[in-house]
Order: C-alpha cells, then sequence, then structure tokens
C-alpha cells in the first residue's frame, strides 16, 4: 500500500501520544477473584482492539485502494482535460482556417470575376479588331486585284503604242527613201518624214520606259498580293481562334461558378465546425472544473487514507502493550515462539561467520540483482544460498507449531525476502498474477508491513493487514516479526503471518 517507512515512525508515537489517555497509576495488585477478572477484562479488551484492528487494517485497505484507483482515475482525467484541451485548440485552428478559406474563396472568386470580365471585353475587342483586320485583308486583295487588272490594261496600252510606234518609225524611213527619190521637190517631205521619225523614237523610248516601269510595279502588286493573301488567311485563322478562345473563357467562366458553389460549400461545413469550436470549448471548461474537483476528492481521499492508516498503527501499537503487559492473550504463545526462533536463527548466522562459510559483508548484501524474465520481479543476492541452505527447516517448523500460522519467512531490513516457505517458492510461470501467490521468494515486500517488519528492533511488532496475493486478491492476516541480530548489527526480521482465527 506504501512505499518505504522511516525506521521509526514519529507517526506512530504522535499518534499514540495524542490518542492514548494518560495511563493511571498501577493499582495495587489483586489477588484471587479480582486478579483473574482483570486478565479476563484485558482479554476481551485485546480480543476488541484485536478485532477492531482489523476492520481498520480491511477498511485502510479499502480506502487505499480507492485512494489508488482514484488517484489513478485523477490524472487520466487530467490527462483527458489536456486532449480536451488539444482537441478545443484543433477546433479553433481548423475554424480559424475555415474562416479564411472563406474569406480567401470569397477573394479568389471576385478577383476571378473580375479578371474574366476583364479577360473577355480584352478578347471580344481583339476578335473584333480580327474581324476587322481580316475584312480590311479582303478589301486590300480587292484593291491590289483591281490595280492589278490596271496595270495589265495599261500595259496593253503600252505595247499597242510600242506598236503604233515601230510602224510610225517605219513610216517615216519609207517617206524619207520616197523623199530622196523625189529629189529637190521632196526635200519638204523629208524635213516632216525625220520629225515623223523622232516623234516614232521617243514615242517608243517612251513606252519601252512605261512597259518597264509597268512591270515593276506589276511585280510589287504581286507581292503586296502574296503577303496580303496571307495577312488574309492568318486573320481568317485568328478568327476561328478567337471561337476556341471564347469556348475556353466559356469554361473559365464556369470553373468561377465552381468556386462559387465551392465557397458555399466551405461556408455550410463551417457552420458545423464553429459549433463544434462552442460545444468543445463549452465542455471543456466542465471537464477542467470536474478534473479540479476529482484531483481535490483523490487528495482528500489520500489524507484520509493517510489517518486511517496511522491509526491502524495506533491500534497494532495498543495491541502490543495489551500483550507486552503481561497477560496471557491467544497470541502470547506464538509471540513467545517467533522471539525465541529470531534467536535461533541470528545464532545459527553468527556460527556461519565465525566458521568462515559466510561473512558479515556477503550476509548483509543489498546489491539485489533483478533475475532476467521474472514477474513479479525476484532478486538475488550474495546470501540467498546460503539462506537456501539454513533457514527452510525453521521456517517449515513454525508452520506446525500453530494452525493460524499461513507463512513464516525472514526478511532483511529492506523488506527482501530471500527464502520462503516450500508452498511459496514454486518456479514461475506465464501468468504474473499466479507467480504473485505462488512464488513469493526472492522477492522485495517494501509495503509499510513488511518494511516495518524488516526494521522493527523491539522485541516484537504485531501487525494487521491485508496480504496482496495478486489480481486484485487479498487476505485479511496478521503480521508478527521479532528482529535478527547479527553480532550486534541489526540484519532484519524473522516475520510470522496468521490468519485472524482458525
Amino acid at each position: 500500500m506504501h512505499a518505504l517507512l522511516a525506521e521509526p515512525n514519529e507517526d506512530l508515537d504522535e499518534l499514540t501520544e495524542a490518542a492514548t489517555v494518560s495511563e493511571p497509576e498501577s493499582p495495587p495488585v489483586e489477588t484471587g477473584a479480582g486478579s483473574a477478572s482483570l486478565v479476563q477484562a484485558m482479554n476481551l479488551i485485546g480480543s476488541q482492539i484485536g478485532e477492531l484492528s482489523v476492520n481498520i487494517a480491511d477498511t485502510s485497505g479499502m480506502v487505499g485502494d480507492v485512494s489508488v484507483s482514484l488517484s489513478n482515475q485523477a490524472e487520466e482525467f487530467h490527462a483527458l482535460t489536456r486532449d480536451m484541451t488539444m482537441i478545443a485548440r484543433s477546433n479553433e485552428t481548423v475554424a480559424n482556417a475555415s474562416r479564411t478559406a472563406v474569406n480567401s474563396a470569397r477573394e479568389t472568386h471576385a478577383g476571378l470575376e473580375n479578371t474574366t470580365h476583364s479577360v473577355n471585353q480584352i478578347l471580344v475587342n481583339a476578335v473584333s479588331d480580327i474581324q476587322s483586320m481580316a475584312t480590311s485583308a479582303n478589301e486590300v486583295t480587292g484593291v491590289l486585284n483591281s490595280v492589278s487588272a490596271q496595270i495589265r490594261e495599261i500595259h496593253s496600252f503600252s505595247e499597242a503604242i510600242q506598236g503604233i510606234a515601230t510602224q510610225t518609225q517605219l513610216l517615216a524611213v519609207n517617206a524619207g527613201i520616197m523623199a530622196a527619190h523625189a529629189g529637190e521637190a521632196g526635200r519638204g517631205f523629208a524635213v516632216v518624214a525625220d520629225a515623223v521619225k523622232q516623234l516614232a523614237d521617243k514615242t517608243g523610248n517612251v513606252s519601252r520606259d512605261m512597259v518597264a516601269r509597268l512591270n515593276a510595279l506589276h511585280g510589287v502588286v504581286d507581292k503586296m498580293q502574296a503577303q496580303n493573301a496571307e495577312n488574309e488567311a492568318v486573320a481568317t485563322a485568328a478568327v476561328q481562334r478567337s471561337g476556341e478562345i471564347d469556348a475556353e473563357l466559356k469554361k473559365f467562366t464556369g470553373f468561377s461558378d465552381s468556386v462559387a458553389a465551392m465557397i458555399a460549400e466551405i461556408e455550410r461545413m463551417n457552420d458545423p465546425v464553429e459549433e463544434t469550436t462552442r460545444v468543445c470549448s463549452a465542455v471543456l471548461s466542465k471537464v477542467s472544473e470536474l478534473d479540479g474537483r476529482v484531483h481535490d476528492s483523490a487528495a482528500m481521499l489520500t489524507s484520509a487514507s493517510e489517518k486511517i492508516d496511522r491509526l491502524v498503527s495506533f491500534s497494532e501499537d495498543v495491541i502490543g502493550h495489551v500483550a507486552e503487559s503481561g497477560v496471557e492473550t491467544e497470541d502470547t504463545p506464538l509471540i513467545r515462539h517467533c522471539i525465541s526462533t529470531a534467536g535461533e536463527v541470528a545464532a545459527m548466522f553468527e556460527q556461519e561467520i565465525d566458521s568462515g562459510r559466510i561473512t558479515m559483508a556477503d550476509l548483509f548484501d543489498e546489491n539485489y540483482q533483478p533475475i532476467q524474465g521474472t514477474n513479479p520481479v525476484q532478486h538475488m543476492t550474495r546470501f540467498v544460498s546460503h539462506t537456501d541452505r539454513l533457514l527452510p527447516p525453521i521456517q517449515e517448523a513454525m508452520l506446525d507449531f500453530d494452525p493460524r500460522v499461513t507463512f513464516c519467512a525472514a526478511v532483511d531490513r529492506n523488506g527482501y525476502l530471500p527464502t520462503h516457505n516450500h508452498v511459496f517458492s514454486k518456479p514461475q510461470g506465464p501468468d504474473p498474477v499466479w507467480n504473485a501467490g505462488n512464488c513469493r521468494n526472492r522477492r522485495i515486500f517494501n509495503d509499510r508491513t513488511g518494511l516495518a517488519a524488516g526494521r522493527n528492533r523491539k522485541p516484537f511488532l504485531l501487525q494487521t493487514y491485508r496480504r496482496d496475493m495478486g489480481g486484485g486478491n487479498y487476505t485479511l492476516m496478521k503480521d508478527l516479526s521479532a528482529p535478527i541480530m547479527i553480532k550486534g548489527k541489526h540484519w532484519g526480521g524473522l516475520r510470522i503471518g496468521f490468519k485472524i482465527s482458525v
């Protein structure tokens, strides 16, 4: 039930001083019927106090169990409070993230709508420009075709003029010949013929120059027609792609609608998150309040358990005083035998030291080595082999001394029990609950009762306790112990556990 106890119990002394009434001066020794009545009264008091001690020990054990259970539950409740705090914080984080997501989505949706509108307007204008450009290209094509036709027509005129000039030149040549044949009479006609020839030459030159220029212009127009045809094709393709862009823009608009729907879903989810956050905050407040109350209750129960423990110690001290008073009780023979047997164990240990079979250092070894794989954990020391050899005859004989005796074992001052009775020294198995009840050797029993038995230096110590048999099973018993002193040094005690009644 408890961890290590201080060697002399100061609380016990204080409680004894506070709870006992000042002893009256010893009355005159009575004889006969009066003495017998006193003995009977003392026996009755001792019996009633013993019964009270048993009930207190049982109550103390149950309160201790409840206290431990409540303390564990308080820790679990505290852990639950921490978990609830984390959940509340997580919910608040989710709620904040949800709010942020809604705001961001709204901003995104607004920006998307603005962008969509702007892009749509830009694309509409671009398509209009492209279509205008395609129309202009068509118009330019018509103009260029017209120009090309006119150039061809002018070219034909130039060729006609060239033909006329050629014929005129021939005519002038013939006229010159005829003027030469005419002699003096044809001299004036020769001048005219020469002038016509010069005119024909100039006309031919101009015509040839015009044809050359028309050919060059026709080449330029042809290039312009070719370039314009390419531009017209590009414009036509751009008009077609503008339709595709418009279709994609509609998808973009659909995406904007999806974002709007997503915002609606987030807002719909945000409401339960906000509600959960509110509920978690309310639950956390209640759980925190309840956590404080549970811890307060656990502290009060622990305090009550400690007070009951002191009351158990007080009742055990009263029983000890009754036993020391010289009045014979049902436990007196067992007390005497325990004290005597503890002396035998001490004498046997001293003989072993004197013979050199064991040293004081070995006998007082506190280097408890855990035995691997044991559950509950067992330990070894340097003196275990010696106690296994020396103690069994003495301890087994004690089981036959009184039918109430359940066990007899020597323990050192730290509650370590090296060698137990055969019935409690079975090899361990896979079940720790079975091991706890049947494999009690090589174990450290550092509870209140075990430590008090090992550290007691009074002639004897009689305690009442619940013996832990493992698996939540307890047995109400009395624990009797007497100190084992080795060459003036306290080694431990001989501990006897016996039933309350046969």
